[in-house]
């Protein structure tokens, strides 16, 4: 891949990824309410590293991991240091030895994987004894708008499905997480038209039914038409559509008796 294509398609993604950065704005803050020096740090879901870049910033002389099943993000990340190294796999089969990283980051990533108990495994597992995972994820009211607007047109599913602020803390307090806190909010992003919506969901890799070539038939031109229309009665006064994402946030640590399981 050529650098210019390179800029480009990291470039599309940062301009889209409105909501994406002012969550890692988000859990930012909620770091520096903890004490951390870790030597060690992966950022699980990294794309092409928003998120990293700021870890970075903050813990200069920790060794950094970026783990994401996309190879094209990876390739054209945005960091340039020597302390990075970056790792293509799935969120459920993560390829480090357990107890291998004091600092487990991911934002705006846990949700696109359908099997999240295994990730949340793999993060429990690869975690230190005495580590701390923070995270953010995406709620069931997540493009409730989209989800509502398909339902006016058929009865299948063209919207990923997320899982609930209380089944991710059940699932957390189930894998021996300690000291685990869940909250959620909301965060309303308005477009002038549909158009822009789909195309932001394009840039940052959100998947809406893969493998639906309908939109490509002339029932799906017409089921898309139709679509943007039941969209636009979400229209506010203003003439903004808008988006809902519903941003769940969490953070926990791993006790340090836990060492014991991972003995061989």
């Amino acid at each position: 891949m050529s650098e210019k294509i390179k800029k480009n398609v990291a470039k599309n993604y940062i301009d889209s990824a409105v909501v994406q950065k002012e969550i890692i704005n988000r859990l930012m803050q909620r770091l520096s309410f903890f004490n951390l020096s870790p030597r060690k740090v992966i950022d699980i879901g990294s794309g092409v590293g928003l998120s990293t870049k700021k870890l970075m910033d903050l813990y200069s002389k920790s060794e950094f991991h970026m783990l994401d099943n996309s190879l094209k993000s990876l390739e054209e990340n945005i960091i340039n240091e020597n302390n990075l190294f970056t790792v293509c796999a799935d969120f459920t089969k993560v390829p480090y030895e357990s107890n291998t990283f004091d600092f487990v980051f991911s934002s705006s990533a846990l949700h696109w994987e359908l099997d999240i108990h295994s990730s949340f495994k793999e993060i429990f597992r690869i975690l230190k004894p005495g580590g701390l995972l923070l995270f953010s994820t995406y709620g069931p009211d997540t493009l409730i708008e989209l989800r509502s607007a398909w339902a006016q047109v058929d009865n299948k599913k063209h919207v990923n499905e997320f899982y609930d602020m209380h089944d991710i803390g059940d699932l957390m307090l189930n894998l021996n997480f300690i000291d685990s806190v869940v909250d959620a909010e909301k965060i309303i992003i308005q477009y002038e038209n549909i158009l822009q919506l789909q195309k932001d969901l394009k840039n940052i890799g959100s998947k809406v039914l893969p493998g639906d070539d309908r939109s490509k038939s002339l029932s799906g031109v017409s089921a898309m038409k139709t679509m943007y229309a039941e969209y636009g009665n979400f229209r506010s006064k203003s003439g903004d559509l808008p988006a809902t994402y519903e941003v769940i946030y969490g953070s926990a640590w791993k006790k340090m008796d836990n060492i014991i399981q991972y003995r061989k």
